[in-house]
């Protein structure tokens, strides 16, 4: 395809709306989280009575004083077992969580470094029952985190696979310098620029800094001015099930471009924040027509964006459930926050917690990953390395184009 012809291409983008669907049906819930979440901080915070008239082996309230910080620690150990619990339960179960347990759900690693300065002190003061019951949360910490920082078995297919690079950028719709998060996007050299919150005047400014010629062809809906409008931006071209699909509350980007000749799909998206007015249920809803989309596609693909949730939240797991695998994980970078709390000020000082991801099913296998600077968003932008499984190689033939054993080269 020549330069001009990429450009008419880029002006007509490669955009259609897929028929909304019903979403999938979801499970009736009976129990709701706050509920398991009382019980459980209840028997929790009785636990020091209850062992006081049976073996006399907690003093926390016993003589005149009352021990503030003793109860402080049960209080703490409490909240945060019936965040652990009501978690479990609503994997297991149909509880289902309010938007405080699904924040809690997403800040559960950092939350849970209370547990170790509660163990700490309680051990220190001869408080043992306190201490065993921290004891458990922090072995429960430890349990959660230590497998995000192993990486996974590459396969043997990657070392000969042809591979891509794709950036995921939260630009942050409010940011001061946007010249500089433009900037750096256009100078990236990535394949695939996924652009969430990309208003149009970013995206002007991005094709005036040289945009437009670098990355030509475009997926994303011109109707969306929504804080939550996604882009495509690619230096390939794009195939024919390139496309905006819509279903129910979902809005999503699909590029189906050609990585050493294996037609891949890059899946964009970015559902709506719980802290949002009615932001969790439409969440839910967007995730289980996600989980309704993910099945109908062929792959080789990638589902990535700023999914507003970390990798801790029972429907992400959901997803994962459907065959994907966190391509951040398998590199043993899981615990790399992608999210600051502000774009500036004190809040900005460092990222928290993950709410950017790449999501890929067994086609497809990370390589490497590095983060670029903020540039006045509230996400940092990272860029992936991602290996596609050669057709000579590949279990699904029927997913792959037909090319010469020899032509596997990594685009750039």
């Amino acid at each position: 395809m020549t330069r001009a012809a990429r450009r008419l291409q880029m002006v007509r983008v490669g955009y259609c709306c897929g028929v909304s669907t019903s979403p999938l049906p979801r499970r009736t819930s009976t129990i709701p989280g706050f509920v398991s979440a009382l019980l459980t901080a209840g028997a929790i915070a009785a636990m020091p009575i209850i062992a006081r008239h049976v073996d006399g082996s907690a003093d926390e309230f016993t003589g005149r004083r009352f021990a503030v910080l003793p109860a402080l620690g049960w209080v703490v150990c409490a909240a945060l077992l019936a965040v652990v619990v009501t978690r479990w339960l609503q994997r297991l179960t149909s509880v289902e969580a309010g938007p405080g347990l699904a924040l809690a759900y997403d800040g559960l690693p950092v939350l849970l470094v209370a547990a170790w300065g509660v163990a700490l002190l309680a051990g220190l003061t001869g408080h043992w029952l306190l201490a065993t019951v921290a004891g458990a949360l922090c072995g429960y910490h430890v349990a959660l985190l230590v497998p995000r920082l192993l990486s996974s078995v590459t396969p043997p297919w990657v070392r000969h696979a042809p591979r891509f690079r794709l950036l995921v950028a939260n630009v942050f719709i409010d940011n001061k310098t946007p010249e500089a998060a433009a900037q750096q996007l256009v100078e990236s050299g990535s394949d695939v620029v996924i652009i969430v919150e990309s208003t149009r005047p970013f995206m002007t400014l991005f094709d005036r800094l040289g945009g437009r010629s670098a990355y030509p062809t475009r997926v994303f809906d011109p109707d969306d001015t929504s804080d939550y409008a996604v882009t495509i931006a690619t230096s390939h071209e794009l195939g024919p099930r390139s496309e905006v699909r819509v279903i129910g509350p979902l809005r999503v980007a699909i590029a189906d471009i050609e990585v050493g000749g294996v037609a891949t799909l890059v899946v964009a998206l970015n559902p709506m924040a719980t802290v949002d007015p009615n932001g969790l249920e439409t969440w839910k809803q967007q995730i289980a027509a996600l989980a309704e989309l993910l099945p109908t596609l062929a792959g080789p693909m990638v589902v990535a964006g700023d999914l507003n949730t970390t990798r801790y939240r029972p429907g992400f797991e959901e997803i994962l459930a459907l065959g994907l695998h966190d391509a951040i994980d398998s590199l043993g970078k899981g615990l790399n926050p992608s999210f600051k709390v502000s774009a500036s000020g004190p809040l900005a000082v460092a990222p928290l917690v993950r709410l950017d991801h790449a999501l890929a099913d067994d086609d497809v296998h990370s390589v490497a990953m590095r983060n670029l600077d903020a540039c006045g968003s509230d996400h940092v932008p990272f860029e992936i390395e991602l290996a596609v499984r050669p057709p000579h190689a590949h279990r699904h033939l029927r997913h792959a184009r037909p090319r010469p054993d020899d032509a596997a080269t990594t685009p750039r």
